[in-house]
């Protein structure tokens, strides 16, 4: 009887599980049918996600492989480039003696070019205007005497008138090469000033000295005989000169001594031309005289 009972509940507790489980599958269908149903209403929707995210997947690969690309051209061009540099350096070691020769070489032509009259082909104002500052210092500091001269063509319009410019330009170039004749020391500087004036810096020269150039200059260019049948004073082409000398001071200043000059030669014109003027001038005091030599 015990037996019987305790097979009886195994039996129960076997169809209550039986049951369970029934239940359970029959959840499990109807969520399944959901799903299904679920599916079928919104399979479009899914298929078209399903190809939104394909397309982004493969753009994504195109761009990964374009970059890649792109890289690796980068990588190929800078091998290349890092290939023709060292090229480059290896060459620019092995000839930079060369190279820096030529590099100096145009750097003296340039400034070469840059000092000299294109016409005349002696100095220019420019390198007349350097070349005096140097040597107002230097004689400043020496406590020599430095002389200056200006020069000017008696009647060159006249002469241009008559003859043409061509014919000036030529007179130009040969009154130039008489003045820088009559200089016989390197440190001497003849220059052209402007138009038809001519400079002269004399280091190291006192009055007397630059009256002496004076009178060389004068000689030099009367040797030319270049006729002139328009000048007032002479058949040929001459000159007016100013010249001043004087020890520079330490707060004088060359544009004043140059002015002192233009004085002079000014006063060489009106005294009748073809002639030369000496204007004295104390750098020290800052007064200029009037101690006058003419020829």
């Amino acid at each position: 009887m015990d037996t019987s009972n305790h097979t009886n509940q195994e039996l129960l507790a076997e169809l209550e599980s039986l049951r369970h489980e029934v239940i359970t599958l029959r959840q499990t269908n109807s969520d399944l049918e959901i799903a299904i149903e679920t599916i079928a209403a919104h399979g479009d929707a899914l298929v078209a996600e399903l190809q939104e995210s394909n397309q982004k997947l493969e753009i994504e690969i195109s761009e990964r492989l374009r970059m890649e690309a792109s890289l690796q051209a980068l990588l190929e061009t800078t091998s290349s480039d890092k290939y023709d540099l060292q090229t480059m350096l290896e060459l620019t070691v092995e000839h930079s003696d060369f190279l820096e020769k030529s590099l100096s070489q145009e750097v003296n032509n340039a400034r070469a070019i840059a000092i000299v009259d294109g016409l005349t082909q002696i100095p220019n104002r420019r390198r007349l205007e350097e070349y005096i500052q140097q040597e107002w210092a230097t004689m400043t500091r020496q406590k020599n005497s430095i002389a200056f001269l200006l020069c000017d063509v008696d009647y060159f319009k006249l002469y241009n008138d008559r003859y043409g410019h061509q014919a000036g330009d030529e007179c130009l170039k040969r009154v130039a090469q008489a003045i820088a004749k009559s200089l016989s020391r390197s440190s001497d500087l003849a220059a052209r000033y402007g138009g038809e004036e001519f400079a002269v810096v004399l280091p190291n020269t006192n009055a007397q000295g630059g009256i002496k150039i004076a009178e060389i200059i004068h000689s030099e260019v009367a040797k030319l005989e270049i006729p002139h049948l328009q000048s007032d004073i002479n058949e040929y082409v001459t000159l007016s000169i100013g010249v001043s000398a004087t020890v520079p001071s330490q707060t004088s200043s060359p544009y004043n001594f140059i002015n002192n000059v233009d004085k002079a030669l000014y006063q060489a014109k009106k005294q009748g031309r073809n002639c030369h003027v000496f204007k004295s001038y104390n750098a020290s005091a800052k007064i200029q005289t009037n101690d006058l030599e003419t020829k």
